[in-house]
């Protein structure tokens, strides 16, 4: 009995994980990237999949869109909705390693008007499960490095009996783009819809809401 309670355990501790690795894939940044607030990580939209989003980040709004075109192949499209002389950027991101004993890899380039950014990332579980380290370089724009470290707080919906309210699945999020610190909540209601509150460089609020389907 005791050895078929084990198993069971063990069943359940790997649908887990599976599903904290696919919260992780999911996450839609300001950029046109899945990251975390404005930095990429080693994951890539699944294939057949498409999102759109609205962010006000850094007293800025963005909107973005990130489509999974080939399987670990990921493209991205971002507008900011100001007078900025180069309103809209794309990326692209390739993953190169899946994260294994090893962290996942990717590699991927932002395009604007005027310039182009190359930068490789790796993610990897750290410590317990729902906790992520990301850590990344490049050049223009990811000259000065970027890092941070994602942590989901429940891995499932809850619902209250007494209140009857889904609670979302919630990851929180700290990070450094090289040019500022961001915070954030990230909360996912289901497998379409997700939303973030967050604060970047200690001083502007923000939010930003995605919506995502797959073909």
């Amino acid at each position: 009995m005791r050895h078929k309670y084990g198993h069971i355990a063990l069943l359940a501790v790997t649908v887990l994980l599976i599903g904290l690795a696919s919260l992780s894939a999911a996450a839609h940044n300001v950029s046109g990237s899945t990251g975390l607030i404005n930095i990429p990580s080693a994951s890539v939209a699944p294939s057949g999949s498409i999102s759109a989003a609205y962010h006000s980040f850094n007293g800025t709004s963005h909107i973005s869109m990130v489509l999974g075109a080939f399987p670990g192949v990921e493209v991205g499209i971002a507008s900011r909705l100001d007078d900025s002389q180069n309103p809209l950027s794309g990326n692209v991101k390739v993953q190169l390693l899946k994260e294994a004993e090893y962290p996942a890899i990717a590699a991927g380039l932002a395009a604007g008007q005027d310039n182009v950014s190359y930068y490789v990332v790796g993610s990897m579980q750290i410590g317990i499960p729902g906790v992520r380290g990301h850590i990344g370089w490049g050049s223009g724009q990811f000259s000065r490095g970027f890092a941070g470290i994602s942590s989901v707080l429940n891995p499932v919906t809850i619902i209250s009996s007494e209140w009857r309210i889904p609670m979302p699945v919630t990851t929180v999020i700290v990070e450094t783009d090289g040019w500022r610190i961001n915070a954030g909540l990230s909360m996912k209601f289901n497998q379409q819809l997700s939303a973030k509150v967050m604060v970047s460089g200690f001083k502007h609020f923000g939010f930003g809401v995605s919506y995502s389907h797959s073909f």
